[in-house]
């Protein structure tokens, strides 16, 4: 693990999560990259602005990939996927589906829909989950910030819950 590269991109996803708390969705971010750390794509949270239940970070991302997504799978190429917030059920499929081997992320999403470790652990996928290596929270100082997100999303008009308690 590089982990001034892996700090620079996820400083970016981390740009891409506080840009989706401005467009008042759940703010989540994720950048793309191949195996020389070039930048193939960048996602955000988009459920609210595009009202689109499936727009989240890694799904954006993923989608903004084109064709690199498949060609690097033909050339047996290794992408990284850097992203704010632990990945939910879905995004965790779109990952193992787009081939990506590698997945870093700033915080847990314990109290969320997080579902990557949970899905790991429960063996469904495990010749896929085999090939990829996971990093989660590596730095103190990006996590704060991506809780800092949280809570300021905590208190957004969007916020399902709180919709629930109006």
């Amino acid at each position: 693990m590089n982990t001034d590269i892996d700090r620079f991109f996820l400083e970016m996803a981390l740009e891409e999560a506080e840009q989706a708390l401005m467009e008042n969705t759940y703010p989540v971010g994720a950048v793309i990259v191949d195996e020389n750390f070039n930048l193939i794509s960048r996602g955000r949270n988009r459920v609210h602005p595009a009202q689109d239940a499936t727009a989240h970070a890694e799904i954006d991302a993923i989608r903004n990939t084109g064709q690199a997504i498949f060609n690097a799978k033909i050339k047996r190429e290794k992408f990284t996927i850097y992203t704010s917030l632990e990945p939910c059920p879905m995004c965790t499929g779109g990952i193992l589906s787009a081939n990506i081997k590698r997945v870093v992320w700033i915080l847990n999403d314990d109290l969320g829909f997080g579902g990557y470790r949970k899905i790991k652990e429960s063996k469904v996928f495990d010749e896929r989950f085999s090939v990829v290596e996971m990093i989660e929270q590596p730095y103190e100082d990006l996590k704060y910030r991506q809780k800092e997100l949280m809570i300021e999303w905590s208190v957004n008009p969007n916020n399902v819950i709180n919709l629930r308690n109006a």
